[in-house]
């Protein structure tokens, strides 16, 4: 503006005016040659204006640094340690213009382009975990955790919602996945899992070399396929990996309300159901369920509530093992010895080398313990010590019991033996459903004695329920 004014022959009184610049200022413009940009920025650090910076007689080392061999494992030199390094020198200027300078003097790298590419039939599936904050009708909220599954080819996709993020749930997921599909494919690209992936290792050739957990790596050579992961720090390789969690975020969650967690399952299912059967893939322009039929798939196997985790465990001296804070009783013979608990979804088997020691359900009742009847007998083996075992044994089953046992004990505190080894014979008769509710009747009929939960489940046998009341012959009231 000055020099368009001076041009125009305009007075410098004028000037001052219309741009509020001082005479000495006007004049020293009108000297300079003619403005040619409007990018002050650039302008300014061509003429070097403002204060010369206390790290730019640094930039000849920091450039000799940058052009260090370093091996593989350390990586690029970073701005932290020229920092550091720069201090050490005797640096005392902020960081902020050390990292400007080693970003400007850092030698740029050529971009790669991203190679983009459709996988053959039956090459590639991709698989990752996705999280998702949900609010019910009833106003709660609740964070669902999901495990979803596609075929690269046919976009045939399967969804599963789950409790926890954990290495068992990936193997049942996909296990359970590959049920969808019709078999394993040859590739299984995941995200970068720590439940999958226990470490990488960089090569002398600067290459990343994947470490699988042990659990893990047995299970691809069990079903037979191959395992990629994506490198972190890398969109451009699990683009399509994250995409899949976007696609179900998206396109399920959005837009739907649920009356509960089951609602939710229900709704899931439909919509997976939909978008396999029914919608045309926006990437192919088929329904996936027919490009599925041109997948190259091999036969699974292994089925996801059969497939076994293998865990070496040493039987303690009450002659059970324990596993994530469950016990499971095994015989008195193998106390102090190692066996291998074959960790099924819904059971578990207990080994000593090839000799099966017994089954058990996976989640016993009580939540705590599961004791087999042949395990029992031998607990009893020693006389006084029997009636405390059987009274053990039935506080384990339910927290209702206690209450009972111990009315009983100070009722009958001579005699509570005989009953315990009555109760206990009920149980091993009726079960564990019946003889509760055997418990929570004669409990609430203040009725406590062996020969009182007899008389429940006799007189429950003609009515075909534990709804009996008792009556005051029977009763101590």
């Amino acid at each position: 503006m000055v020099q368009k004014l001076k041009n125009a022959q305009v007075r410098v009184k004028q000037i001052q005016e219309l741009t509020g610049m001082s005479e000495r200022t006007i004049g020293r413009i009108a000297q300079e040659p003619p403005v040619a940009t409007n990018d002050d920025a650039a302008l300014r650090q061509a003429r070097k204006v403002g204060r010369r910076s206390t790290v730019a007689q640094y930039e000849a080392q920091i450039q000799q640094w940058l052009a260090e061999p370093r091996v593989p494992e350390d990586g690029p030199l970073q701005s932290q340690e020229v920092l550091a390094r720069l201090r050490a020198q005797g640096y005392t200027g902020g960081r902020t213009a050390v990292y400007d300078l080693v970003r400007r003097l850092r030698p740029a790298q050529a971009p790669v382009p991203i190679v983009r590419f459709e996988g053959l039939p039956g090459e590639f599936s991709q698989h990752d975990f996705g999280q998702r904050r949900v609010t019910f009708a009833d106003g709660s909220t609740q964070v669902i955790h999901f495990f979803a599954s596609r075929l690269k080819y046919s976009r045939f996709i399967a969804v599963e919602i789950v409790d926890n993020e954990q290495q068992e749930t990936v193997v049942r997921c996909l296990l359970r996945a590959f049920e969808q599909f019709g078999g394993v494919p040859l590739i299984c690209v995941f995200d970068n899992m720590s439940t999958v992936v226990q470490s990488r290792t960089v090569q002398e050739t600067g290459e990343e070399q994947v470490n699988w957990t042990a659990r893990f790596g047995q299970f691809t050579i069990d079903c037979g396929f191959i395992p990629l992961a994506c490198f972190p720090y890398r969109p451009q390789q699990k683009g399509a990996v994250e995409n899949l969690v976007g696609f179900v975020k998206s396109n399920f969650f959005c837009g739907r309300s649920f009356q509960d967690r089951a609602d939710l399952k229900a709704q899931l299912q439909a919509w997976v159901q939909w978008v396999n059967q029914e919608r045309p893939c926006d990437a192919t322009g088929e329904i996936p369920q027919v490009r599925l039929q041109q997948e190259s798939l091999k036969a699974c196997l292994h089925r996801a509530e059969q497939y076994a985790f293998k865990v070496s465990v040493v039987v303690r001296p009450t002659a059970r093992v324990a596993y994530r804070a469950i016990e499971y009783s095994v015989p008195a013979e193998t106390i102090g010895q190692t066996v291998t608990l074959h960790l099924m979804e819904n059971r578990v088997a207990i080994y000593l080398g090839e000799r099966l020691l017994g089954e058990h359900p996976r989640f016993p009742d009580n939540g705590r313990s599961s004791v087999l009847s042949d395990h029992a007998q031998e607990l009893f083996r020693f006389r006084r010590g029997k009636p405390y075992a059987q009274r053990q044994l039935l506080l384990d089953l339910d927290p209702s019991v206690e209450p009972y046992l111990t009315e009983l004990v100070h009722r009958r505190p001579q005699g509570w033996e005989r009953d315990v080894e009555q109760i206990y014979q009920l149980y091993e008769q009726v079960g564990r459903g019946d003889i509760l509710a055997a418990i929570a009747l004669a409990t609430e009929q203040r009725c406590f004695g062996g020969e009182y939960l007899l008389a429940i489940i006799q007189n429950s046998s003609y009515s075909g329920h534990l709804a009996f009341t008792l009556t005051s012959p029977y009763c101590l009231q």
